[in-house]
């Protein structure tokens, strides 16, 4: 019988692991194991087939493969063997594995139980430690301040001057002591010269604030930023900081130039009152100088809220002033000045002066709630203050059916004008031909008696 080492190289590789490993086809395996079995005669034929090299092939191939099939066998039955182990293992070590985890879980809990307790201890013993430390502070703080009490009783403020005098923490500091001194002066009734010590403390402390409204009011006009930030934060703790808003708004050049300008004769333009008053200009203009004024308003605001957010604490509040200012003097008396010139005119240059001031205003006031909006309006309060604002501005103009009967009596005088300019006209041509009636009775009573007198001559 033959063997597998019988057979040619080629066969005995087809005729192994590696060749089923490549998922080769039964066409393909038969095929290369009689590839070379056919004969070729000389002439290019083929010749007969010789079944003999084919069953030798065959019967070394069936011997081969069954080897291999066993030895498959035999590395199957190991794998799962070596499997069943593995998995028996695994389930072994999951169990104490699982064991480990439950007692690791326990651990764990009792040690965060016992940070806890540990936590809430060193909670307890820190908020002790706080407590402690603010009483001594409170004490210290109380102590200095009945030593200064003291030395405002002998009237001498020294303690308080030195911090006064110094960086501008130190007269923060002195500015609170005062604040705090006053207070502890308007509760001590029951000592002696206690009467004394207040009016002493008193005084001191309008001097603070009268120098620190000076540093302010010098730093504002060099345009030391730094230097009126400080100041503002001091006086905001001293006395909540109206005291710098008021100098701050009330010494602003805009409205000490704007009183002047309001005193002064600015209604000029008599082309403007003359359109005011004809009814036939469909669109008349607005006062120039107002809207000068209005425009100067939307510069103001955008330069001084600048400033503003930069200075003070607390940016609204002083924005309100400023801006409730700008409308109840400046704005306000401007008003004022044209409405009552142009009453002065006509009903009906009052009403168009009115509507256009109403219009002009509106526009200042969206402008300025877009300048504002993006950093000093973020809750809405300034533009709800810039609405109210000008809603009082009108009201005085529109309550109480003033301006129902504004328009009324002007409709009645353009109607009156109207009609008086009808009339007129039909009186001078009724005027006109009686004048050429008389003349015509005139010319016919002079020819009768022309008539008369010629047949009385004949």
């Amino acid at each position: 019988m033959a063997t597998l080492y019988d057979l040619d190289p080629q066969t005995r590789e087809l005729l192994t692991l590696d060749t089923f490993l490549k998922q080769i086809t039964v066409k393909e395996f038969v095929e290369g194991l009689t590839a070379d079995h056919t004969i070729q005669e000389s002439n290019g034929r083929t010749a007969a087939i010789n079944p003999k090299p084919y069953i030798r092939t065959f019967e070394a191939s069936l011997e081969a493969l069954g080897r291999i099939s066993a030895e498959l066998n035999s590395r199957e039955q190991k794998v799962q063997y070596d499997a069943r182990q593995a998995d028996a293992a695994h389930q072994r070590t999951v169990v104490a594995t699982e064991a480990q985890c439950h007692d690791l879980a326990n651990k764990f809990s009792d040690l965060d139980l016992l940070v806890s307790e540990v936590a809430s201890t060193t909670t307890s013993l820190g908020e002790a430690v706080d407590l402690v430390s603010r009483q001594r502070n409170r004490a210290a703080s109380s102590q200095f301040i009945i030593k200064c009490y003291i030395s405002f009783l002998e009237n001498d403020p020294s303690i308080v001057e030195s911090m006064r005098t110094g960086s501008f923490e130190d007269q923060r500091q002195c500015a609170i002591t005062v604040r705090q001194l006053l207070r502890f002066a308007r509760k001590i009734t029951n000592i002696p010269r206690a009467s004394v010590a207040r009016e002493n403390i008193e005084k001191y402390a309008e001097m603070v604030e009268r120098e620190l409204l000076k540093t302010f009011d010098k730093a504002y006009r060099s345009a030391d930023m730094n230097s009126m930030k400080a100041v503002a934060g001091i006086l905001t703790e001293f006395n909540g900081g109206v005291s710098v808003i008021q100098i701050f708004v009330n010494q602003h050049d805009f409205f000490i130039m704007k009183d002047k300008l309001l005193h002064e004769s600015v209604i000029e333009d008599d082309n403007l009152w003359q359109q005011l008053c004809d009814p036939s200009c469909e669109d008349p203009p607005f006062d120039t100088a107002t809207k000068e004024l209005l425009d100067e308003i939307r510069a103001t605001v955008k330069k001084e809220s600048l400033i503003i957010k930069r200075v003070f604490p607390h940016p609204d509040s002083v924005l309100r002033v400023f801006l409730q200012r700008l409308f109840a003097q400046t704005i306000q008396q401007r008003i004022e000045l044209i409405l009552s010139h142009a009453k002065s005119i006509s009903t009906l240059a009052y009403l168009r002066t009115l509507q256009n001031a109403h219009s002009e205003i509106g526009a200042l006031v969206e402008d300025l709630k877009a300048i504002l909006k993006p950093d000093l309006d973020t809750g809405g309060g300034i533009s709800m203050l810039l609405d109210q604002n000008m809603q009082d501005l009108f009201v005085p103009y529109i309550e109480n059916r003033q301006y129902i009967d504004t328009e009324r009596r002007n409709l009645q005088e353009l109607g009156s004008a109207m009609l008086a300019t009808f009339n007129n006209y039909h009186l001078s041509r009724k005027t006109t031909k009686n004048h050429k009636l008389l003349n015509k009775l005139g010319t016919v009573t002079g020819r009768e008696r022309w008539a008369k007198n010629k047949n009385t001559g004949n």
